[in-house]
């Protein structure tokens, strides 16, 4: 007879805020970030998609773009297939004052409970030719990914070109439960992780 008490799916949830951004030659931006998980994945609670505030740079400040805002998010499932990532997009004004693309980054959720800081490389899609380059400039319209959950995939990254530029610091609060139910080791038994990550 099955046991009735155990669970049928395993639980993380994420907490922490998107802190900062180094961009080369940004001084004023905002950030779009969404969550992307697996078909198996099931959104408990939390927003999977928003947007921060703009910031601006200070006179004689660092370049830092500062915006500390919170993000929470708590998923369900039965495997690790489709390991949520979080994906962020930040737009910034030109030298016209036009609203543009400064960067995307993606990550992977850390796999086991700890506090992170994580760290998102930034890049951008090139044009193909300096013709396209060159008209893209004049429009105001640079070359952007037309799905913005397209960092998260995997098919099709091999033969995009990208020009590498900033990153984003991440504070996160990872919990899990019941992971070890389902045959997956989530560091359970030991002291709290406390972890840098950077995205490669």
């Amino acid at each position: 007879m099955a046991d009735s008490s155990a669970p049928s799916s395993f639980t993380i949830l994420a907490t922490g805020q998107i802190e900062c951004a180094e961009i080369p030659e940004c001084t004023n931006a905002y950030l779009k970030f969404q969550f992307v998980a697996g078909e198996d994945w099931q959104l408990l609670d939390g927003l999977e998609e928003g947007i921060t505030q703009a910031a601006r740079v200070p006179e004689g400040r660092d370049g830092v773009l500062v915006w500390n805002f919170p993000i929470d998010i708590t998923y369900k499932t039965t495997n690790a297939f489709g390991w949520p990532q979080l994906v962020v997009a930040v737009y910034g004004l030109d030298s016209f004052g036009r609203d543009v693309i400064k960067g995307y980054g993606c990550i992977h959720l850390p796999m086991a409970a700890g506090r992170y800081t994580l760290k998102l490389r930034l890049f951008r899609p090139r044009s193909a030719s300096l013709l396209q380059s060159f008209t893209s400039w004049l429009t105001g319209m640079p070359a952007e990914f037309s799905d913005p959950k397209f960092p998260s995939y995997g098919e099709g990254r091999e033969v995009t070109r990208v020009q590498s530029g900033g990153h984003v610091k991440v504070q996160l609060n990872l919990l899990t439960k019941d992971m070890d139910m389902f045959g997956y080791v989530d560091g359970s038994g030991r002291e709290p992780a406390v972890s840098a990550i950077t995205q490669m």
